[in-house]
């Protein structure tokens, strides 16, 4: 059976290139993780800016700081008991985590479907 990740509404590769398609349209916004991770501010000043609105220095700092995955721990440890499953839904919050959930094999078969997927596409994602 071939290699596939399925997400909740198909198939990964399906799904992120299928975003990736809209990145000239000028009413999108791909935004990748791993830029995120690299320079927060930045990329909240490159949203702001998208969505045309203003940011002062007060506004970023709030959004830093509510959007730190702190708070969002702590905004999910105090949701409602019904919101259970919501509690474990943020793991560390680290480029390239995903080494300590893939086995070495596991690791191959993405590594040479993510090759084959993405080639040709431009869209490339950092796993360090």
């Amino acid at each position: 059976m071939p290699y596939e990740i399925i997400v909740i509404y198909g198939d990964y590769f399906d799904h992120v290139l299928g975003w990736w398609q809209m990145k000239d349209d000028p009413h999108f916004l791909f935004v990748k993780y791993d830029d995120i991770k690299k320079d927060f501010p930045s990329s909240v000043k490159t949203i702001a800016a998208f969505l045309e609105k203003e940011l002062t220095d007060d506004h970023l700092a709030r959004v830093l700081t509510s959007c730190s995955l702190e708070s969002m721990r702590k905004s999910l440890a105090e949701s409602d008991e019904s919101d259970a499953w919501r509690q474990n839904i943020v793991r560390k919050g680290i480029v390239g985590d995903w080494k300590n959930h893939f086995s070495g094999e596991e690791s191959a078969k993405f590594d040479k479907k993510n090759r084959e997927r993405m080639a040709g596409s431009g869209l490339e994602f950092e796993f360090e």
